[in-house]
């Protein structure tokens, strides 16, 4: 058995397919690593490769019945669970669970294997996890249990120690690129969406290039003024209040947004370092290179105190006022 359309995780792979050439595949699998690198692509890969009708050189043909209702998200043996929202605040609650323990209680309709795939596990609440506890003792034959999550440390070490683990890495920026390039992705915009992506190429494809842009140009006009501190707090709470929602404000979006302006002042150091190469913006007023450090670092000093639960205006006026001053040093 092999798996196909697992993008950038050969170690992951490898080990699913080593431990089902061996017939040695674990009832309950715990996928460990960072959102959007390909979890639940590769348990699709997994369920897809264990229930095609016609498997190719050992693979998923992908067009059979089964692998076609596995593509669509309709295939009566793949059960998938996860929070109802983004909220940190979101679970996956016990009844949604008891039910979906409860098929496993029959056979797989398919005649093949039944995956239970529990996305974003570090959701479940307490109830949720001493549920799943009871049929991780006790797993019904050809039923899989997959649990996606960032870190292992997050759920109950009862629930760990009873699942295998696969380690799944940040995608290569150069995979992401290309990934984003054969969807249709301008070469530009690819290389400049994998740059901030970290890695992930579910956060890749959530970017919208010339949004960037245009908060980009933005900032960088702003920092261009002359720097009246009304102005500034003005601005600083535009930018802050794009991420309060009604219930808290998303320090971690807003940092992310503020990836960009640390990026410029990143390829503005590339650039005079010589390696234009590295460079993932259009070229811009040129700094030297400590000016441009500073500047890097400036951004990422505030990004660590708005992560602090610093109040982010503040942090963000004081940025501005550090840039404006490495900048004219």
């Amino acid at each position: 058995m092999r798996l196909s359309g697992v993008i950038g995780q050969p170690r992951a792979v490898a080990q699913l397919e080593a431990e089902a050439a061996a017939g040695r595949l674990a009832h309950a699998y715990m996928f460990v690593g960072p959102a959007g690198v390909g979890r639940g692509t590769l348990a699709q890969a997994l369920f897809m490769a264990l229930n095609c009708e016609r498997p190719a050189e050992g693979m998923a043909c992908g067009a059979c019945g089964s692998c076609r209702r596995a593509l669509a998200g309709g295939h009566e043996d793949l059960i998938v669970l996860a929070p109802p929202s983004q909220a940190a605040s979101s679970q996956i609650k016990v009844e949604a669970l008891r039910e979906a323990i409860r098929a496993t209680v029959f056979a797989p309709f398919g005649g093949g294997w039944r995956m239970i795939l529990i996305r974003r596990a570090e959701h479940l609440n307490p109830a949720s996890a001493n549920a799943l506890l009871k049929t991780l003792e006790e797993p019904p034959p050809k039923n899989i249990l997959v649990l996606t999550v960032q870190d292992a440390q997050e759920l109950l070490p009862t629930l760990v120690s009873r699942c295998r683990k696969v380690s799944l890495r940040p995608l290569a920026a150069e995979l992401i690129a290309a990934e984003l390039e054969r969807r249709g992705e301008e070469p530009d915009a690819a290389r400049l969406k994998a740059g901030l992506a970290a890695g992930s190429l579910g956060r890749a494809l959530e970017l919208d290039a010339e949004q960037m842009r245009a908060g980009l140009s933005a900032w960088l006009g702003h920092l261009s003024g002359q720097g009246q501190a009304l102005e500034d707090w003005a601005f600083a709470e535009e930018q802050v209040g794009a991420f309060r929602g009604a219930a808290a404000l998303d320090r971690e979006g807003l940092c992310r947004a503020l990836d960009l302006l640390a990026l410029h002042f990143r390829d503005q150091a590339v650039r005079t370092a010589g390696r234009e190469e590295l460079a993932l913006l259009p070229a811009g007023v040129g700094l030297d290179l400590e000016a441009a450090c500073a500047g890097f670092g400036g951004v990422r000093r505030a990004q660590g105190e708005i992560l602090a639960n610093a109040a982010p205006e503040l942090a963000l006026v004081v940025m501005i006022e550090r840039l404006r001053q490495g900048a004219e040093n």
